[in-house]
């Protein structure tokens, strides 16, 4: 990802957010679209979502956690969050993810109950990937480790939400998009090209 540095964002001090991942390279594309990805979230919320987010995360050595335990809905008011599906997060780690490197945390079961008493340390492989209901509380903690943590994440919506503002497809890329959307146009809800509006 130094290779794209210029296109970062820094969150908080010796972290880095390079947006629009699937823009960048043919793979993180597959990842975070490709039937795999569309087939697992689909199945979660009903109907093909909208890619309301994508962006390589990396967290260097000796970094500090950026946030305490959170919920990325509750803001969302007037939504009974512990009993439907408005966003899923997905996170693929690019390097393995131990308990030094800096994993997240989760509160199990707090997307339904809210209690988060007891929270669990998610480590993951290389390729291993994170998938979690938005409303579940979750939590950075610190890299202790030598090596920066590299990691891709996919934020999936409903797809009567927008594309977070920053984050929306370029024209080019979503060209390169149309024989995909021409075989299957459920693709267009991907994509946020598709009013789901629509009767």
């Amino acid at each position: 990802m130094s290779s794209c540095a210029t296109l970062s964002t820094r969150i908080a001090p010796d972290q880095e957010v390079l947006p629009r991942i699937v823009e960048l390279d043919p793979g993180f594309a597959e990842l975070g679209t490709g039937p795999g990805m569309v087939a697992t979230v689909s199945e979660l919320f009903g109907t093909v979502p909208l890619l309301a987010c994508s962006y390589g995360h990396r967290k260097a050595p000796g970094t500090p956690a950026h946030t305490g335990l959170h919920s990325d809905v509750a803001h969302l008011r007037g939504l009974p969050h512990h009993q439907s599906l408005v966003m899923v997060k997905a996170a693929v780690a690019l390097t393995a993810v131990d308990l030094d490197a800096g994993p997240t945390a989760v509160a199990p079961g707090s997307h339904r109950t809210g209690d988060v008493g007891e929270h669990v340390r998610v480590t993951l492989r290389v390729g291993d990937m994170l998938l979690f209901h938005a409303n579940l509380h979750h939590t950075a903690t610190p890299n202790t480790s030598a090596a920066s943590r590299l990691g891709l994440w996919f934020v999936f919506t409903q797809p009567w939400l927008r594309i977070f503002p920053g984050y929306e497809f370029s024209t080019d890329f979503l060209t390169a998009q149309q024989p995909r959307i021409a075989a299957d146009p459920r693709l267009r809800h991907l994509f946020g090209l598709a009013d789901p509006y629509a009767t």
